[in-house]
Parts: C-alpha cells; structure tokens; sequence
C-alpha cells in the first residue's frame, strides 16, 4: 500500500510486528512504542516494525510518499 503524507499527516499502526515502512519520496519520522527515540527515515530506506504495540509515522515536510507492506 502506498500512501502521501502531507505536513503534519500521521500514520498510525497498531500490533504491526513484521511489517517494513519504506520511503519512497521525502522524510518521515517513526515513533515505535518500546524503542528509545524517533527514527528519521529518507528516500530509498526502510523500516521494520519490531513490536506490537503503538507506531506512528509522521511527514517531515509535505508530500511524503511511503509503502507500507510486509518485510
């Protein structure tokens, strides 16, 4: 699935263990419940949600563009 993510836009998963963020056009943030700090993701890099609690994903800037999807 691919989603656009405007300025201040979240994503917000639950009980998403397995599942792989990757960004696709500009950068987002990833908050996941249980791990110390945000991650900050660029073009071409992916993420790997390792828990199952909660994850949010916001856009740094306007017209990020993600595809969330299994790992």
């Amino acid at each position: 699935m691919i989603l656009r993510l405007k300025n201040n836009d979240f994503l917000r998963m639950l009980s998403a263990r397995g599942v792989a963020i990757e960004v696709m056009k500009g950068r987002v943030w990833i908050t996941e419940d249980g791990r110390g700090g945000d991650a900050f993701i660029g073009p071409g890099r992916r993420y790997h949600v390792g828990g199952d609690g909660l994850v949010l994903v916001g856009a740094e800037q306007s017209g990020a563009e993600i595809s969330v999807g299994p790992a």
